[in-house]
């Protein structure tokens, strides 16, 4: 099967990159053959498993022909980019022409039998228009569901197009619901497909760090207000009594990130300040930490929490569906949600009550902190979760999507 992957972003950066990565991985060692349409800015270039260089096509962002940045599907990307709320009608056009032409050029020089693409949002819909005789499966990767909700400008823009897609992949079962009250697409048309962790790299490698004087703490993402690192750290500035050691991984752009890093610097020296890893440098930190914190207000199936699960931390998370529906497939007593602060300005982020989110990650971190307890045993069962079960799940739906298309 040759199936175009098509992504609005930078393809090696966020977990939607990763989520296409590995499933253009997979699809190669299955023996499928992909092409790949992405965002790009200037001259760079990118190198992917599973796909060859002359297979890959870039929409390309701040150039002399198209000088904006790329346009992310979160308010803060970890590159330079622009919001779909910010866009002039002259450069929505502009980017729905390049990608519409891209769309439209790959399909004729390679002849795809499907397009899969990304984020259930303007692309998805472009991709829809450009290519009508080609079955498309879309992944939802949450982002999109925020982007829906903020830019009502553009509903009108994408409902039609993205309701004929020909099967969407949700990352949850509360997703799929989301998806059928917000698009009003056909329950039939979604399938739970969910989200993996790279099991090869992500493991417990046997070591407790719980045995260690003091306990190290990690949080990776992105730095923005949306993944509600501030507030953490305001948390963290308030356990003085406490031992501990927060890593922070990952980069953001502006204001947002720049506010991170204030904060930050208040914990002086018990904050180590990565900037962004690869993989395989965040799986070693994860292996030799003792907790992991995720207190984001929107995420779709957080697949660093999957990664932190299999290398044996324990995870304090917000009471988002997909840290819920990981809670339980996995094991309850490792995974602790702290209840999900009201967000009364998507925009800015602004939370209803700022002190009482502070409190209750202060709460869940104060418990953890004065009742270490020895690590269980660190072989969950995962296996749902692994990459190789979820492109099964996802090449299923490739195959029904094409014979459905086809019987049409």
């Amino acid at each position: 099967m040759k199936v175009l992957h098509l992504i609005s972003q930078r393809p090696d950066s966020t977990g939607s990159g990763i989520y296409l990565q590995q499933l253009m991985g997979h699809a190669h060692r299955a023996g499928q053959t992909n092409f790949l349409i992405c965002a790009l800015s200037g001259d760079e270039e990118v190198e992917l498993e599973g796909v060859a260089a002359d297979r890959i096509s870039a929409v390309r962002f701040s150039t002399p022909a198209n000088p904006g940045a790329i346009v992310g599907m979160s308010d803060v990307m970890p590159y330079p980019s622009r919001t779909f709320g910010s866009l002039t009608e002259g450069e929505l056009n502009s980017y729905a022409s390049h990608f519409r032409g891209a769309i439209e050029h790959g399909v004729k020089k390679w002849r795809p039998d499907l397009i899969h693409s990304h984020h259930l949002w303007l692309v998805s819909s472009l991709a829809r228009e450009a290519a009508p005789g080609i079955p498309i499966v879309c992944s939802c990767h949450g982002s999109d569901l925020r982007q829906f909700r903020q830019c009502t400008h553009l509903r009108d823009r994408i409902l039609a197009d993205c309701r004929e897609l020909t099967r969407v992949l949700a990352l949850s079962h509360d997703q799929k619901t989301q998806i059928i009250q917000t698009y009003g697409i056909e329950p039939q048309h979604i399938d739970v497909a969910g989200a993996g962790f790279d099991d090869e790299l992500f493991s417990a490698t046997g070591g407790s760090a719980a045995s260690t004087a003091t306990p190290k703490i990690v949080y990776a993402g992105k730095l923005s207000r949306a993944k509600g690192v501030v507030w953490l750290l305001k948390a963290l500035q308030s356990l003085a009594h406490c031992p501990y050691h927060l890593h922070l991984v990952g980069s953001g752009q502006g204001v947002e990130a720049e506010q991170v890093h204030t904060e930050a610097d208040r914990l002086g020296d018990r904050v180590t300040i990565h900037g962004p890893l690869s993989q395989e440098q965040l799986a070693r930190v994860l292996q030799d930490s003792e907790l992991f914190v995720l207190p984001s207000l929107f995420e779709g199936l957080p697949l660093v929490v999957l990664e932190a699960l299999a290398c044996g931390c324990r995870v304090i998370a917000t009471d988002l569906p997909g840290c819920r529906e990981i809670r339980e497939r996995t094991a309850a007593e490792m995974l602790q949600l702290v209840p999900l602060p009201a967000v009364i300005d998507l925009t800015h982020t602004t939370l209803d009550n700022e002190d009482k989110f502070v409190g209750d990650l202060r709460d869940a971190l104060t418990l953890f902190l004065e009742k270490r307890r020895p690590l269980p045993d660190p072989s969950l069962d995962l296996g749902y979760f692994r990459w190789s079960a979820v492109y099964k799940r996802v090449e299923k739906n490739w195959r029904e999507a094409c014979a459905t298309f086809r019987s049409c």
